[in-house]
C-alpha cells in the first residue's frame, strides 16, 4: 500500500541544514526562559485562570 521501499539511492533523503552552535545555545536559552516566564505566571495567576478566583479579590 504506502510501500516501505527503504531510504532512496543515495541515503536520507533530508539534509540537515549546518547551524552555528551560537544559534542552537540561543534557541535553547530563548525556550527555556518562555516556559520558566510561563510556570511563573501560572504559578502566581493559575486560579484567577481556571476560575477558582476572582481577579480583584485580596
Amino acid at each position: 500500500m504506502a510501500g516501505g521501499h527503504g531510504p532512496a539511492p543515495g541515503g536520507h533523503p533530508l539534509r540537515m541544514p549546518h547551524v552555528r552552535p551560537f544559534y542552537k545555545v540561543t534557541a535553547t536559552a530563548l525556550g527555556a526562559s518562555m516556559w520558566f516566564f510561563i510556570f511563573y505566571r501560572a504559578k502566581k495567576d493559575g486560579p484567577v485562570l481556571l476560575g477558582w478566583r476572582h481577579p480583584f479579590d485580596h
